[in-house]
């Protein structure tokens, strides 16, 4: 059976869901389907695993996944520590929407990492970046 760990935003955007349906295409075979929010501490967001779940399941009703919210500085980190924790077979990430100059400048001082490149470098599985 093979562990599928979903990274989205909450609050959910259109992206997060069409990733958590990506995530339970790749399920359906009786994979388990595990949906993850990281709360990145240096913004001062807080949200809670029910309120995660209650928001999926608002959209898309019942879908049978295990709900995880996390802290952290990091995004790139966590999802790592959290793919290894959870043993996950695949990584699905949403496709990022800053814009083109904003990424290059932030890209060029460092601010926004480029996400997919960090994982794809330091994850020891199967990375999917769901448009």
């Amino acid at each position: 059976m093979t562990t599928t760990l979903v990274s989205v935003r909450y609050p959910l955007t259109a992206d997060s869901y069409r990733t958590i349906q990506r995530g339970r295409e790749l399920t359906d075979d009786g994979g388990s389907l595990i949906v993850l929010h990281i709360s990145l501490l240096q913004n001062g967001e807080r949200a809670t695993r029910s309120e995660l779940q209650a928001a999926v399941e608002d959209e898309l009703g019942e879908i049978g996944a295990h709900y995880i919210v996390r802290q952290g500085y990091v995004l790139e980190e966590a999802i790592i520590d959290e793919a290894a924790r959870q043993n996950a077979d695949r990584v699905l990430v949403g496709k990022t929407k800053r814009g083109r100059f904003r990424r290059w400048v932030g890209q060029l001082l460092g601010l926004y990492p480029d996400l997919e490149a960090a994982l794809t470098e330091n994850l020891g599985t199967r990375l999917e970046v769901v448009a």
